[in-house]
């Protein structure tokens, strides 16, 4: 479900962005322009955070595990993409997104964790 959830929240910005400054990105739809590029990295890593938070919501056991197996899957993909995208977009992008899908995640599932005590 937090690996949909980032699939899905990463979709609507990127069209979003499109149309609200279409001179933010690129025909194949990279962007180019650093502040658009901090953008970017801000919600990739906020939709990772929420990932991690919705997916160790719905794990019945042992949610931290759960929410590392969801980030290593959502790492691949980024890793994918990074790599496809190595000599069109800068190197703090590529690896700024990846350093930080992980740390990300977690917080999330830390988040869930102290939601549970404070309602317990």
């Amino acid at each position: 479900a937090g690996f949909v959830a980032v699939m899905v929240l990463s979709a609507a910005p990127a069209i979003v962005l499109g149309h609200v400054s279409p001179n933010a990105v690129d025909a194949q739809g990279h962007a180019h322009a650093e502040s658009t590029l901090f953008i970017k990295l801000a919600y990739e890593t906020l939709f990772a955070l929420i990932a991690g938070y919705v997916t160790a919501r719905i794990a019945v056991r042992k949610p931290f595990v759960h929410v590392l197996a969801m980030a290593a899957i959502v790492l691949a993909g980024r890793a994918f993409i990074s790599v496809a995208t190595w000599d069109v977009l800068p190197l703090w992008f590529n690896l700024g997104v990846l350093v930080l899908i992980i740390p990300a995640a977690l917080l999330g599932a830390k988040l869930s964790e102290l939601r549970n005590r404070s309602t317990a």
